[in-house]
């Protein structure tokens, strides 16, 4: 058994290199399954992370002592 990477658009099976077999042959065609986006994944994660809480603390505590500011978009 040899795989090969192929594109499947509209209805065929476009193969990125040669068959190995003249054919006509049988083959068995894989779909991968698609996954969700792994950072939403991540993002949305509800386990708690005690270092990122930390930080993020520490950064609150500066903006709000006048210390720095947020980032701006506009300034990038």
């Amino acid at each position: 058994m040899k795989a090969i990477k192929a594109r499947f658009e509209k209805g065929q099976v476009q193969l990125a290199e040669p068959a190995p077999e003249d054919g006509p042959i049988d083959v068995l065609v894989v779909f991968p399954e698609l996954e969700d986006d792994p950072w939403e994944r991540i993002i949305n994660d509800p386990t708690p992370r005690p270092g990122l809480e930390k930080v993020a603390d520490e950064i609150r505590a500066e903006i709000a002592a006048g210390k720095t500011t947020p980032l701006k978009l506009d300034d990038l």
